[in-house]
């Protein structure tokens, strides 16, 4: 894991390494330069992968000059059919075979790799630059073309240090408020872009860059003819091979154990293949309520396993961690999620260098109460009675625990008076307020420099559900929106601001293929109410696991932020209200308006949440719209 800024025009040295400043804590190992007057780039690495000098970044062979973000979990299959058709390598890094892939099957490439990964390259010979972007989008890549150069960068911030002309971007504010999360190729800049997940940038030296995608969703095809017991034998070795894949590293490893099933099963696959023994880590506030901690779980299968655990105990401070957060975020996810795991990554950072967690396994597999909404939308919205139920809804107070059933139920009603994919959209929705409710400004037209947003290309989330039906195509929006710009996003800022590597071992193409072909029976079924989610999942997990800890309702990575916002946090909210909050953009009756929701009982935590976050990120950089 590393970081790296790169311009490919005029670089000027002492701008390089301003911009390079912004990425040193990703890479606190090693660093190194390159500069051939056309390109110029500064890497800092995290050594997990062949860690002595011969790994050190830019990389450069036979006039390939690259820089590397993530990990290559096949470089040694990878690297020994090259070596088959006579290649030597000097290192043991999964780095250098990355230019002799290129040199073979130049853009082709990416579609062979296996693994997370930001790579820039430079062909000095042809004068030809790429880069790419994972399949899922675990590892960022900013980019931005002005005056006839290209910076490229692993931070949004990298550009705060150089000779950019940057300009607020007030669509991405609202981004972070409605939706949690900006969507690539949106960025708080408008100059700025982030490539999508899956994509490719490629220009020959004098032109513009032209981006494409590598990676698309698989085609609907049939389920393949086999019983239950066949299918869940097929995918528990497809997963115990994908982890083991995950576990390759030079360096400490060790698995963030929440105690749901997909860490879980991430721990004990591990725990089975692996010769030593395996460290577990689960984070649990000492402070808050018992249904915002699990760690009793992750005990529970630490015991099964016979893993190394430790439960770490935090004492998190709500005006310090919001602070920390919003120091963390090159760019702003109002996910309440990130504190757990900055406090976890933080504290992990002491035993090992690499860390894998449970992230994708409830987009592959059905996790989430509103897959089930989906599979349901259709028949609930011929129920008698249903606007009765939700005015009696409306009228009361949503449930003071961390899983709100009140709050879902009351979002659930709302959405059935909206055709599929809109009623989605208002689920996954933080806030519904029009523009003119929220802001002082008026609205711009919506701009991303010609760039297409990752779910276009499947006619968004209307095609995917045309395409995959409900459910499906509901987890496949997800994949490529939910997943690399909030849960990803939120993972890679907050471990690697501790220099930790972070892994998410179910976000493997073979296993995504594989659940796609899963009829949708096989992860959600029954009444909304009664929440049978991830069914494939659970019913391999009843083999490997504690019973109790597979069959109990799921819970979540949570912090108790709605708690804060009415106590210790509650005086941030009345100051901002008091004081033009967000530096003027937001009108600070809309303020008070959430906020005095928030009091009198429904949760507009994340809202709230995303406008603390925001002008602390704001106030940092001097943003002011008065």
């Amino acid at each position: 894991m590393c970081g790296f800024v790169a311009i490919c025009g005029v670089a000027r040295e002492h701008e390089l390494k301003r911009m390079a400043v912004a990425v040193e804590r990703r890479g606190p190992d090693d660093q190194g330069s390159f500069d051939d007057g056309y390109f110029a780039a500064i890497h800092h690495r995290l050594s997990i992968i062949g860690p002595d000098e011969r790994g050190r970044q830019p990389m450069t062979v036979d006039d390939v000059t690259v820089v590397f973000n993530g990990c290559i979990y096949n470089y040694r299959e990878l690297r020994a059919q090259l070596e088959a058709d006579g290649v030597l390598f000097v290192s043991d890094t999964d780095t250098e075979v990355l230019p002799h892939l290129y040199r073979r099957f130049g853009v082709g490439m990416f579609s062979l790799l296996n693994g997370m990964f930001s790579i820039v390259l430079w062909d000095a010979r042809d004068q030809v630059l790429l880069a790419a972007r994972d399949a899922f989008g675990e590892k960022p890549l900013f980019i931005c073309e002005q005056d006839g150069r290209v910076g490229f960068a692993s931070t949004l911030s990298a550009f705060e240090k150089g000779d950019w002309r940057l300009t607020p971007n007030v669509q991405a504010v609202r981004d972070v408020l409605c939706r949690m999360r900006v969507e690539a190729p949106r960025t708080m800049y408008r100059e700025v872009q982030q490539l999508p997940a899956g994509c490719y940038a490629r220009m020959q030296l004098g032109s513009c860059l032209h981006v494409a995608r590598f990676f698309l969703l698989p085609e609907v095809e049939p389920a393949p003819d086999m019983g239950a017991q066949e299918q869940q034998r097929q995918i528990g070795d497809i997963l115990d091979a994908v982890f083991l894949s995950r576990s390759i590293a030079d360096k400490p490893m060790g698995v963030f154990l929440s105690g749901g099933i997909d860490s879980s099963l991430i721990a004990e696959s591990l725990a089975r293949q692996l010769p030593e023994k395996l460290h577990t880590f689960s984070v649990r506030f000492a402070d808050a309520a018992p249904d915002y901690d699990e760690s009793v779980y992750a005990a529970q299968v630490a015991k099964h396993i016979g893993s190394e655990h430790r439960t770490l105990s935090v004492h998190a401070d709500a005006h310090e961690t919001l602070h920390q957060l919003a120091e963390a975020f090159d760019q702003p996810v109002a996910n309440t999620a990130a504190l757990p795991t900055f406090l976890i990554a933080r504290e992990a950072k002491n035993y090992v260098d690499v860390a894998l967690s449970g992230v994708g396994g409830d987009e592959l597999f059905g996790g989430y109460p509103r897959y089930l909404g989906m599979a349901w939308h259709a028949r609930l919205r011929r129920v008698p009675g249903r606007r009765l139920a939700l005015r009696m809804m409306q009228c009361l107070p949503e449930g003071g625990g961390s899983r709100n059933l009140r709050g879902r139920l009351r979002r659930l009603l709302e959405g059935l008076d909206l055709p599929a994919h809109a009623a989605y959209a208002q689920w996954v929705s933080s806030a519904l307020e029009s523009w003119g409710e929220m802001f002082n400004v008026v609205e711009p037209e919506l701009e991303d420099g010609g760039w297409v947003h990752a779910v276009s290309a499947f006619g968004g989330l209307n095609g995917l559900i045309d395409t995959y039906g409900s459910v499906q195509g509901a987890m496949a929006y997800d994949v490529l929106s939910y997943l690399p710009d909030d849960l990803l996003a939120v993972g890679d800022r907050m471990s690697m601001t501790h220099g930790l590597e972070l892994r998410a071992p179910f976000l493997d193409t073979r296993l995504l293929d594989a659940a796609m072909k899963l009829p949708t029976h096989a992860k959600v079924a029954g009444p909304p109410w009664r929440e049978d989610l991830k069914l494939m999942l659970k019913h391999i997990a009843r083999q490997r696991l504690p019973v109790d800890v597979v069959d109990r309702p799921k819970q979540g990575f949570m912090a108790p932020v709605k708690h804060w916002l009415r106590g210790p946090l509650q005086g941030e909210v009345l100051k901002l209200i008091e004081s033009d909050p967000l530096g003027g953009l937001m009108k600070a009756d809309y303020l008070r308006s959430v906020h005095a929701q928030h009091m009198a009982g429904r949760d507009r935590s994340d809202v709230l949440w995303g406008v603390l976050i925001l002008d602390a990120w704001m106030r940092r950089r001097d943003w002011s719209f008065r």
